[in-house]
């Protein structure tokens, strides 16, 4: 991807005249209080197979849970997933005694068994997923109890001219009720999104099993821009008209897609963080702004939009992704450990 998507900055910057190509080069200012710089990943062209074994088995098992996802109760959705999250043939224990103990080093819990607890909550929440997406195709929707927090911090970015960015952390339920709830407010979203996003990476996953939770999605936006491993530009340029027309873009602080990262620290470790979003800020003058989105047993899913993460122009290019990686990590922590069985980044974790 270092040819595509910093292809893509680079192509757009001479409009902009906001930075020199020469800044893009790592030097002694890329470092972070971390002393972490951007890397790079090759690009992964291959095509994804055809099917799989899994998407029949995927398919079946939505298909199973259609009228209990449409008839039950949205209160009894959380204790059943975690009662069946329990059920070896759903739940590999190998996996969840792996995560189980990445957990517990982050977190320094001195019981393994609460590793574990919160690896399988993470599971259970993951599965408590696919009711929320078929319920979403029952008549009338689906529409959770929401409340969205810190909204001043988007209209007040909004009153710049030149648009805004959510950079949204990685919790399991961030994707339907934020996309919802900012409908709801009025505000024209545009979302970058991975093909895979959803349940298959194949290539008969990627065009109907995937649209099954894309498909209702789709009603909260102003468009899903598919994010294109061969033509990363094209993404590029569609948030770039969006943030121009003065709208909101989304993003997911994953590292799914792209070849840029930041290992930044939290937990005492490192976390692979894609670096897309602080770019497209630090090139368009858009600001940035986290946003955690969570269930709450009492106030239902709280949807977080904190103050915008600096960019600072004393930097390199580099260098302001780097220090905008770090900043929301920092901001993260204290979420993720209010919150740590609906992240779904535990995997990726790493001691430093």
């Amino acid at each position: 991807m270092k040819q595509g998507f910093r292809g893509a900055v680079l192509s757009e910057q001479s409009k902009i005249a906001a930075e020199s190509p020469r800044a893009d080069t790592p030097s002694a200012d890329s470092l972070s209080a971390a002393g972490e710089l951007v890397v790079h990943r090759p690009r992964k062209l291959a095509p994804p197979p055809a099917w799989q074994l899994s998407d029949i088995a995927t398919l079946a098992g939505l298909a199973a849970l259609v009228l209990p996802a449409w008839l039950l109760p949205e209160r009894f959705w959380a204790p059943l997933w975690r009662a069946l999250a329990r059920i070896p043939v759903l739940t590999s224990w190998r996996a969840i005694r792996h995560t189980g103990r990445t957990i517990q080093a982050a977190l320094g819990e001195p019981d393994r068994w609460r590793g574990e607890a919160i690896a399988r909550e993470v599971k259970a929440t993951v599965y408590e997923m696919r009711f929320q997406d078929l319920r979403a195709w029952r008549p009338g929707g689906w529409h959770p109890r929401m409340t969205l927090e810190g909204e001043e911090h988007l209209r007040r970015a909004l009153e710049g001219g030149a648009g805004a960015i959510l950079w949204l952390a990685p919790f399991v339920f961030n994707s339907g009720p934020t996309k919802i709830i900012l409908h709801e407010r009025g505000y024209a979203v545009s979302h970058l999104s991975s093909p895979q996003h959803g349940y298959s990476p194949t290539r008969l996953g990627v065009k109907f099993i995937n649209r099954i939770r894309c498909s209702p999605e789709d009603r909260y936006l102003a468009q899903r821009i598919v994010f294109d491993r061969h033509a990363p530009a094209t993404a590029m340029r569609r948030m770039m008209r969006a943030l121009k027309a003065g709208e909101v873009v989304s993003i997911v602080a994953a590292s799914t897609e792209g070849s840029e990262l930041v290992k930044g620290p939290i937990f005492g470790g490192r976390l692979p963080v894609a670096v897309g979003a602080p770019r497209l800020a630090a090139l368009t003058g858009a600001p940035l702004l986290p946003v955690f989105t969570v269930r709450d047993p009492k106030l239902g899913h709280r949807i977080i939009i904190e103050a915008p993460i600096a960019i600072p122009a004393d930097r390199s290019t580099d260098g302001r992704v780097v220090a905008a990686a770090v900043e929301f990590l920092r901001r993260s922590e204290p979420w993720v450990r209010q919150y740590p069985g609906q992240w779904r980044a535990w995997s990726k974790w790493r001691p430093a």
